[in-house]
């Protein structure tokens, strides 16, 4: 079982890794494509806007779990660092299960969404609403994982605590 989470937990750092950075390239791209088009034309691209900020979401939530694993979470390890280490290891354990409940809860309403948003279409692209909604349930479903895998010690960029 360890290994089995070791490598899902590696597997999804690289693949939340390389989507993050899809979807950053695909921001770029296309808000570079918004400002000439307003230039050169004078006109601006009706979906520029819509995709930007599909794109910012869909980088920020599936590419949270690479950012995790590289130890860019907020924290506040100088004062854990200060505990003794059963009290530390008390705070870590409550750290990780208030971050486990809100990203399982996360993850749940996530879906709910994703299932009532394939009726509905968004304005520029016309595409479901669901498509874009996907990054939340997906996003936060590859963080919970790898969440785990490091409090259990498992998993690629354990983030250790300080003192540790």
């Amino acid at each position: 079982m360890q290994n089995f989470l070791d490598g899902l937990s590696r597997l999804i750092v690289k693949v939340s890794a390389a989507a993050g950075c899809f979807f950053l390239l695909l921001n770029i791209v296309d808000i570079t494509a918004g400002v000439i088009s307003r230039q050169v034309t004078g006109m601006s691209l009706v979906w520029t806007e819509e995709l930007a900020r599909f794109s910012m979401v869909g980088f920020v939530l599936i590419g949270a779990a690479s950012a995790f694993a590289a130890g860019d979470n907020m924290s506040i390890g100088f004062a854990a660092g200060a505990l003794p280490p059963r009290l530390r290891e008390l705070c870590r354990l409550i750290a990780f299960l208030i971050e486990a409940v809100v990203l399982a809860v996360l993850v749940g309403y996530g879906i709910q969404n994703v299932m009532g948003g394939w009726t509905m279409r968004t304005m520029a692209l016309q595409i479901p609403r669901a498509v874009p909604l996907m990054a939340v349930p997906i996003g936060m479903g590859m963080l919970l994982i790898v969440l785990v895998a490091s409090y259990f010690g498992h998993g690629s960029g354990h983030p250790k605590e300080d003192g540790e």
